[in-house]
């Protein structure tokens, strides 16, 4: 049972993993087009195809990674290149979704956590390759995670899930903190050192952790995009002046500070 249960868990994730990537092409441009281009482009029209020759992908062509690997990442109808962020995003999917079925189960509290991971890897990677943060996606996790403290909070035998006033008080933390640093950041060099997206995203980030872990949240993303920022100048001598998105690191200091917290403060503490 345990292992038909992970095969199951494993497949489901990379399912989804297939529908995030559709997210994370698809949305990008439905917001540069706007409405004049929803009729005909939305999440679920057109078909999936490739990008270069627009040839639709029949369905065996499609299969999460297998696909990838049988096709040897090449379109078969053209020979372009398959970008490798498809089959990294479905197995990535897959492991985030089998991490979190090993706390939580078949249980109400997986599909919320769920929920708070998918949103936080479509944004990572829009973010990452447009340096936008979609508001739609913000606000969904925002939403998601204070309605999520109204119904879990009393009654989840977890740490996961925070009261309703330490969700609403996070949002407020997580929004005015980042717009402060924003701000003076401005004051002292005239530059804008940070998007309105990411000040929107720690808000919706604080609906879930709460305003007493929104400190971590920061330290640790601030941490995460020095450790990328100082490997990429190494490895591609690029600009120091060069920016670099910070919602990913925000997203993933976020699952790292709300699965791992406890042990993080032990640390610091113990130091």
């Amino acid at each position: 049972m345990i292992i038909f249960d992970a095969l199951f868990i494993i497949m489901i994730g990379l399912i989804l993993g297939s529908f995030l990537n559709v997210i994370i092409y698809r949305m990008p441009i439905m917001l540069e087009k706007k409405r004049s281009f929803i009729n005909d482009f939305n999440l679920l029209v057109p078909r999936s195809h490739c990008r270069n020759c627009k040839k639709t992908i029949k369905i065996y062509q499609n299969i999460p990674v297998f696909s990838y690997l049988f096709l040897k990442g090449k379109c078969s109808n053209c020979n372009h290149i398959i970008s490798v962020q498809y089959p990294f995003i479905e197995l990535l999917t897959s492991i985030y979704t089998v991490h979190a079925f090993l706390y939580f189960n078949f249980s109400p509290e997986l599909f919320a956590i769920l929920i708070f991971i998918y949103a936080l890897i479509v944004i990572s990677v829009i973010d990452f390759n447009h340096k936008i943060i979609p508001d739609s996606l913000s606000l969904i996790l925002l939403i998601s995670g204070l309605i999520y403290s109204f119904i879990f909070s009393s009654q989840s035998v977890t740490s996961f899930f925070i009261e309703p006033v330490d969700s609403i008080s996070g949002i407020f933390m997580g929004y005015c903190l980042l717009f402060i640093i924003y701000k003076i950041h401005f004051t002292l060099t005239g530059k804008e050192g940070l998007g309105f997206g990411d000040i929107k995203l720690l808000a919706a980030l604080g609906a879930w952790i709460g305003w007493k872990l929104i400190p971590l949240v920061l330290f640790l993303a601030a941490v995460f995009g020095l450790i990328y920022a100082l490997s990429i100048m190494f490895i591609k001598k690029i600009n120091i002046n060069e920016s670099i998105p910070f919602g990913p690191f925000l997203a993933l200091s976020a699952w790292v500070t709300l699965f791992y917290n406890t042990k993080i403060l032990e640390i610091v503490t113990f130091f």
